[in-house]
Protein backbone atom coordinates (compact mmCIF):
# COMPACT_ATOMS: atom_id res chain seq x y z
CA UNK A 1 0.00 0.00 0.00
CA UNK A 2 1.09 3.27 -0.74
CA UNK A 3 2.20 5.39 2.21
CA UNK A 4 0.06 8.52 2.92
CA UNK A 5 1.72 12.03 1.80
CA UNK A 6 2.52 14.27 4.80
CA UNK A 7 0.05 17.09 5.28
CA UNK A 8 0.77 20.56 3.81
CA UNK A 9 1.78 22.76 7.07
CA UNK A 10 -1.13 25.20 7.24
CA UNK A 11 -1.93 27.75 9.85
CA UNK A 12 -5.19 28.65 7.80
CA UNK A 13 -7.27 27.82 4.77
CA UNK A 14 -6.27 31.04 3.32
CA UNK A 15 -2.75 29.16 3.07
CA UNK A 16 -4.10 25.56 1.15
CA UNK A 17 -3.94 25.45 -2.28
CA UNK A 18 -7.05 25.52 -4.39
CA UNK A 19 -7.06 22.33 -6.44
CA UNK A 20 -8.51 19.63 -4.12
CA UNK A 21 -10.27 17.32 -6.10
CA UNK A 22 -8.36 13.80 -5.18
CA UNK A 23 -9.35 11.77 -1.67
CA UNK A 24 -6.27 13.14 0.13
CA UNK A 25 -7.35 16.47 -0.73
CA UNK A 26 -10.52 15.71 1.02
CA UNK A 27 -9.06 13.85 4.41
CA UNK A 28 -6.83 16.83 4.65
CA UNK A 29 -10.09 19.13 4.69
CA UNK A 30 -11.46 16.88 7.00
CA UNK A 31 -8.57 17.65 9.39
CA UNK A 32 -7.97 21.02 8.88
CA UNK A 33 -11.78 21.86 9.35
CA UNK A 34 -11.91 19.45 12.40
CA UNK A 35 -8.68 21.72 13.83
CA UNK A 36 -10.12 24.84 13.28
CA UNK A 37 -13.79 24.77 14.36
CA UNK A 38 -13.46 21.37 16.61
CA UNK A 39 -15.27 18.00 15.78
CA UNK A 40 -18.50 18.67 16.76
CA UNK A 41 -18.87 21.62 14.76
CA UNK A 42 -17.58 20.12 11.53
CA UNK A 43 -20.28 19.54 8.99
CA UNK A 44 -20.01 17.27 6.23
CA UNK A 45 -21.12 20.14 4.33
CA UNK A 46 -18.59 22.43 4.92
CA UNK A 47 -15.61 19.53 4.34
CA UNK A 48 -17.02 18.95 1.22
CA UNK A 49 -17.03 22.06 0.05
CA UNK A 50 -13.46 23.24 1.15
CA UNK A 51 -11.85 19.99 -0.47
CA UNK A 52 -14.39 21.38 -3.69
CA UNK A 53 -16.36 18.06 -4.12
CA UNK A 54 -20.06 17.11 -3.82
CA UNK A 55 -22.22 16.42 -1.23
CA UNK A 56 -22.97 13.11 -2.66
CA UNK A 57 -19.44 12.17 -3.37
CA UNK A 58 -18.19 12.26 -0.20
CA UNK A 59 -20.97 10.28 1.26
CA UNK A 60 -20.23 7.55 -1.54
CA UNK A 61 -16.12 7.49 -0.50
CA UNK A 62 -17.06 7.69 2.89
CA UNK A 63 -20.06 7.08 4.16
CA UNK A 64 -20.43 9.25 7.25
CA UNK A 65 -18.19 12.44 8.79
CA UNK A 66 -17.19 9.27 11.42
CA UNK A 67 -15.60 7.08 9.01
CA UNK A 68 -13.62 10.13 7.03
CA UNK A 69 -12.34 11.74 9.82
CA UNK A 70 -11.31 8.17 11.40
CA UNK A 71 -9.58 7.53 8.12
CA UNK A 72 -8.00 10.68 7.97
CA UNK A 73 -6.88 10.39 11.31
CA UNK A 74 -5.26 6.73 11.16
CA UNK A 75 -3.16 8.29 7.76
CA UNK A 76 -2.16 11.15 9.43
CA UNK A 77 -1.03 9.88 13.00
CA UNK A 78 0.58 6.84 11.27
CA UNK A 79 2.46 9.47 9.46
CA UNK A 80 3.27 11.58 12.46
CA UNK A 81 4.38 8.41 14.64
CA UNK A 82 6.94 7.21 11.91
CA UNK A 83 8.43 10.43 11.16
CA UNK A 84 9.04 10.57 15.50
CA UNK A 85 10.60 6.98 15.56
CA UNK A 86 12.46 7.55 12.34
CA UNK A 87 14.02 10.61 13.92
CA UNK A 88 14.34 8.84 17.24
CA UNK A 89 16.29 5.80 15.13
CA UNK A 90 18.59 8.13 13.06
CA UNK A 91 20.27 9.94 16.47
CA UNK A 92 23.72 8.39 17.78
CA UNK A 93 22.47 7.29 21.37
CA UNK A 94 19.19 6.40 23.22
CA UNK A 95 18.94 9.96 24.96
CA UNK A 96 19.96 11.70 22.03
CA UNK A 97 17.20 9.72 19.78
CA UNK A 98 14.55 10.38 22.78
CA UNK A 99 15.48 14.68 22.18
CA UNK A 100 15.75 13.99 18.73
CA UNK A 101 11.88 12.51 18.28
CA UNK A 102 10.46 15.08 20.95
CA UNK A 103 11.96 17.62 19.39
CA UNK A 104 10.17 16.13 15.87
CA UNK A 105 7.39 15.94 17.39
CA UNK A 106 7.32 19.36 18.79
CA UNK A 107 8.07 21.12 15.50
CA UNK A 108 5.10 19.10 13.83
CA UNK A 109 3.01 21.13 16.55
CA UNK A 110 4.52 24.38 16.54
CA UNK A 111 4.47 24.35 12.32
CA UNK A 112 1.14 22.45 11.75
CA UNK A 113 -1.09 23.67 14.54
CA UNK A 114 -4.73 22.48 12.99
CA UNK A 115 -3.45 19.19 12.30
CA UNK A 116 -1.91 19.19 16.03
CA UNK A 117 -5.48 19.99 17.55
CA UNK A 118 -7.06 17.25 15.44
CA UNK A 119 -4.74 14.96 16.28
CA UNK A 120 -4.44 15.59 19.85
CA UNK A 121 -7.84 17.27 21.00
CA UNK A 122 -10.57 16.61 18.77
CA UNK A 123 -9.92 12.66 18.85
CA UNK A 124 -11.10 12.55 22.07
CA UNK A 125 -14.61 14.01 20.94
CA UNK A 126 -14.45 11.92 17.76
CA UNK A 127 -13.85 8.72 19.69
CA UNK A 128 -14.61 5.33 17.83
CA UNK A 129 -12.33 4.19 15.38
CA UNK A 130 -10.16 7.35 15.18
CA UNK A 131 -9.91 6.96 19.02
CA UNK A 132 -8.97 3.19 18.33
CA UNK A 133 -5.82 4.52 15.64
CA UNK A 134 -4.86 7.00 18.60
CA UNK A 135 -4.59 3.84 21.23
CA UNK A 136 -2.50 2.12 18.73
CA UNK A 137 -0.18 4.81 18.05
CA UNK A 138 0.39 5.21 21.98
CA UNK A 139 0.90 1.85 22.42
CA UNK A 140 3.62 1.82 19.72
CA UNK A 141 4.84 5.14 21.55
CA UNK A 142 5.05 4.12 24.82
CA UNK A 143 6.58 0.11 23.45
CA UNK A 144 9.46 2.33 21.75
CA UNK A 145 9.83 4.32 25.17
CA UNK A 146 10.10 1.26 27.01
CA UNK A 147 13.62 0.48 25.95
CA UNK A 148 15.16 2.70 28.00
CA UNK A 149 14.81 -0.08 30.54
CA UNK A 150 17.42 -1.88 28.58
CA UNK A 151 20.46 1.42 28.71
CA UNK A 152 22.73 1.69 31.35
CA UNK A 153 21.78 3.86 33.93
CA UNK A 154 18.16 3.08 33.75
CA UNK A 155 15.93 2.75 36.97
CA UNK A 156 15.41 -0.58 38.37
CA UNK A 157 12.17 0.54 39.71
CA UNK A 158 11.17 1.78 36.27
CA UNK A 159 8.39 -0.88 34.26
CA UNK A 160 6.29 -0.68 31.36
CA UNK A 161 4.37 1.87 33.17
CA UNK A 162 6.46 4.55 33.53
CA UNK A 163 6.80 4.57 29.59
CA UNK A 164 3.39 5.22 29.45
CA UNK A 165 3.06 8.03 32.39
CA UNK A 166 6.24 9.74 30.08
CA UNK A 167 3.94 9.54 26.78
CA UNK A 168 1.03 10.52 28.71
CA UNK A 169 2.78 13.33 30.31
CA UNK A 170 3.90 14.58 26.64
CA UNK A 171 0.47 14.68 25.34
CA UNK A 172 -1.25 16.06 28.20
CA UNK A 173 1.59 19.07 27.73
CA UNK A 174 0.84 19.94 24.38
CA UNK A 175 -3.01 19.39 24.50
CA UNK A 176 -2.92 22.16 27.27
CA UNK A 177 -0.55 24.40 25.03
CA UNK A 178 -2.79 23.67 21.95
CA UNK A 179 -5.93 24.47 23.89
CA UNK A 180 -4.42 27.51 25.16
CA UNK A 181 -3.58 28.93 21.40
CA UNK A 182 0.05 28.37 21.84
CA UNK A 183 1.13 25.86 19.87
CA UNK A 184 3.51 27.63 17.86
CA UNK A 185 5.38 28.03 21.06
CA UNK A 186 5.53 23.82 21.64
CA UNK A 187 9.11 23.82 21.14
CA UNK A 188 9.87 25.66 23.99
CA UNK A 189 8.63 22.66 25.91
CA UNK A 190 11.57 20.13 24.53
CA UNK A 191 14.12 20.51 27.95
CA UNK A 192 11.18 20.71 30.23
CA UNK A 193 9.50 17.74 28.81
CA UNK A 194 13.44 15.49 27.93
CA UNK A 195 14.32 16.41 31.88
CA UNK A 196 10.67 14.74 33.08
CA UNK A 197 11.12 11.68 31.16
CA UNK A 198 14.82 11.30 32.29
CA UNK A 199 14.07 11.70 35.96
CA UNK A 200 11.06 9.05 35.14
CA UNK A 201 13.65 6.52 33.59
CA UNK A 202 17.22 7.36 34.56
CA UNK A 203 16.75 8.53 37.92
CA UNK A 204 16.97 12.13 39.53
CA UNK A 205 20.71 12.86 38.42
CA UNK A 206 20.47 11.45 35.34
CA UNK A 207 17.16 13.58 34.87
CA UNK A 208 18.92 17.02 35.97
CA UNK A 209 21.66 16.68 33.35
CA UNK A 210 19.93 15.50 30.41
CA UNK A 211 19.62 18.78 28.67
CA UNK A 212 23.31 19.32 28.94
CA UNK A 213 26.04 16.41 29.51
CA UNK A 214 23.94 13.28 27.87
CA UNK A 215 22.41 15.42 24.84
CA UNK A 216 25.58 17.40 24.20
CA UNK A 217 23.90 21.21 25.49
CA UNK A 218 26.24 21.51 27.79
CA UNK A 219 29.62 23.86 28.20
CA UNK A 220 32.60 21.75 26.75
Amino acid sequence: MEAPSPLRAVRSWEEVLPDRSRDADLLEAMLLTVGERGYAKTTVREVAERARISHDRFHRRFGSKPACFARAYEEAVEHLAGEVLDACRGATGWREGFRAGLAALLRTVAEQPLLAKALLIEVRAARGDAWLAHQRQVERLVAALDTAREEPGARSAASPMTAGFVVGAIEESLSIEIAAGRAAEAERLLDDLTRLAFLQLFGEEKGAAASSEDIGGGDD
